[in-house]
């Protein structure tokens, strides 16, 4: 009899919370800052606008590497994405660093990283 009449005490007492809320609950409205208004701005909040948007955002590439471990490493084409009404008509050159290179420069920061270490 002591649980039945403790748990009419709860749902009466929950009740009783549960229509103060709903009686007196007021929403604060907050003040964003300049960050934050200008992510609420621009924020796709659905997903048809993520697909309307995404012809709008899509980047273009200039040439494309496929390595021997099947990772194609891509170059993005600045002149086709820049967005602004002057066109950039510089060409980067950015040349692949080979593997060999890349290995001994691993294997300098290794050993550097063991002489810290010390």
């Amino acid at each position: 009899m002591k649980k039945e009449q403790r748990a009419k005490l709860d749902m009466l007492e929950l009740e009783a919370i549960t229509k103060n809320i709903e009686k007196d609950y007021k929403p604060i409205n907050i003040e964003l800052t300049s960050y934050e208004q200008e992510q609420e701005n621009n924020a796709i909040i659905s997903y048809d606008e993520l697909v309307s948007n995404k012809s709008a955002n899509q980047i273009k590439y200039d040439d494309s590497y496929q390595s021997d471990l099947d990772i194609s490493v891509k170059k993005v084409n600045i002149n086709e994405n820049v967005k602004s009404s002057k066109a950039v008509n510089t060409k980067i050159d950015l040349p692949l660093m080979s593997y060999e290179k890349e290995e001994a420069f691993l294997k300098a920061l290794r050993q550097l990283q063991s002489d810290l270490a010390r």
